[in-house]
């Protein structure tokens, strides 16, 4: 049997085992400090989850993006889709309408309400103020297709625009253009266009091959024709005439589509199987003149700035062409002199050529109301404006515009037509006054009053001589 002092040391020493084995349980205030650090971890990883689920769910997006299979589209649209990106950037993109969205959980609609301000609803004074800015700012402004930089149809949008500067109600805006049958075809199908410049002979060449379907003078309208732009055809002295063109390269300026297709559809009515390239004219110059070139084609209101700064060395000429009668609709006759260009032609000698007019077409299938609108009041601030184009600050051929010239087979836009009857209404009277007061004055009295034969043909001929005296043609 032990002892109690070896009984008491035995369970001292197993204590103090179990003391190292075993630690001594935690206290209550641990626990306490764990919440603390623990609850706002939980809290972050729980609005986490709850937002993960929202954006997880594509129905509860106010606008969905869809790659999914699309209708069939009419040329138009796809017209527009190929030229300016969808809503939202996404060329082909399909938007679907809104759709009303489950409620997400409280935690999650009480957080992105606190960071995004409710929007203002469509019926909203907010949204009443900017949509009538928007219309008012858009009932002014009309878009014009033009040229690209360096062509004449550029400076032609370009002048107009600038001349209808100074209304306080009207704006307009030029656009860049490719000029030829894709200016026409953006007429035709691109959203926001009102009104292009397009060369005569693509109106008459587009609508004898059906190019854009049949029944295209329907589908246009002409506000008037411009001034005519000449065929300048700069050979070298190898080339004396246009069959020798055939089987050799012929330049045009790049990024011309007007001159482009004035080149090739004249080789093509002469039949002359020439190779149309692109050559900036400095550079097509000088390969004219090593004989790299045939010859290049230059597209302009006659003097072009650049054939007139040509040097008389007789390496260059201008080649002829055969009279406009030859060549169908869309070519007008019209000729070079010593005075236009001295440098390339001997006093007392002529060029023949052909010229192609401006016009300024809208589209006759109306866009919108909206659209038709705006060109009713563009047309009497342009022609109003034409007085300021003919001055010596613009170029000359401004002086050249006959509003009363007609576009043979065209409908022309009825605001334009109407204005010019009456103005023709309202001159012709104006003169008959005078005239009649012409006769009052000069007639003695006493003498034989004249016959109406007489006096139509004096009539006439003081008409004539008014037309003189004041440039009117």
């Amino acid at each position: 049997m032990s002892s109690p002092i070896y009984g008491e040391k035995s369970l001292q020493s197993a204590r103090y085992i179990a003391a190292g084995a075993f630690p001594s349980r935690p206290r209550p205030v641990v626990f306490v400090l764990a919440a603390i650090l623990l609850l706002p971890l939980i809290f972050f990883l729980e609005k986490q989850a709850a937002l993960a689920q929202i954006y997880r769910e594509p129905q509860r997006s106010v606008w969905t993006r869809q790659q999914a299979p699309q209708p069939q589209q009419s040329p138009q649209d796809k017209h527009n889709e190929g030229t300016l990106p969808a809503p939202g950037g996404y060329i082909g993109a399909r938007f679907v309408e809104w759709q009303p969205a489950a409620a997400p959980p409280p935690r999650a609609l009480k957080s992105r309400a606190s960071r995004r301000p409710e929007p203002a609803g469509p019926h909203s004074p907010q949204q009443k103020q900017q949509q009538a800015l928007q219309k008012k700012h858009n009932e002014g402004t009309l878009l014009i297709l033009g040229g690209y930089p360096g062509t004449t149809y550029f400076s032609l949008a370009h002048d107009m625009a600038a001349a209808l500067s100074r209304s306080a109600d009207l704006r307009l805006i030029a656009v860049d253009a490719p000029g030829g049958m894709e200016s026409l075809r953006d007429l035709l199908l691109l959203r926001g266009i009102d009104l292009a410049l397009v060369s005569e002979n693509v109106l008459y060449y587009a609508d004898a091959a059906a190019s854009f379907g049949p029944g295209l003078q329907d589908r246009l309208t002409y506000i008037t024709q411009l001034y005519g732009e000449e065929v300048h055809i700069l050979a070298g002295s190898n080339v004396l005439s246009i069959d020798d063109l055939s089987g050799k390269k012929v330049a045009v300026p790049p990024q011309d589509g007007n001159a482009e297709f004035t080149v090739r559809d004249l080789l093509r009515r002469l039949h002359v199987d020439a190779e149309v390239v692109e050559a900036a004219a400095a550079d097509a110059i000088d390969d004219v003149r090593s004989g790299a070139l045939a010859a290049i084609v230059l597209v302009g209101g006659k003097p072009l700035r650049f054939v007139e700064e040509l040097p008389r060395d007789g390496t260059l000429h201008l080649l002829a062409l055969p009279s406009a009668h030859s060549l169908a609709d869309g070519y007008s006759p019209s000729s070079f002199g010593a005075d236009d260009y001295p440098a390339l032609i001997p006093e007392q000698q002529t060029v023949d050529t052909v010229s192609v007019a401006a016009v300024l077409v809208a589209n006759n299938v109306a866009k919108s109301e909206e659209s038709y609108q705006r060109i009713s009041r563009f047309v009497p601030a342009f022609f109003g404006a034409l007085s300021e184009l003919a001055g010596p600050r613009w170029h000359p051929k401004w002086s050249e515009v006959n509003l009363a010239a007609t576009l043979t087979k065209w409908p022309r836009f009825p605001e334009a037509k109407e204005w010019v009857d009456r103005t023709l209404r309202e001159q012709t009277a104006s003169v008959q006054r005078d005239f009649d007061n012409f006769l009052r004055i000069s007639s003695p009295e006493g003498s034989a009053t004249r016959s109406p034969e007489a006096r139509k043909q004096l009539f006439e001929e003081y008409l004539k001589w008014t037309r003189s005296a004041t440039g009117a043609r």
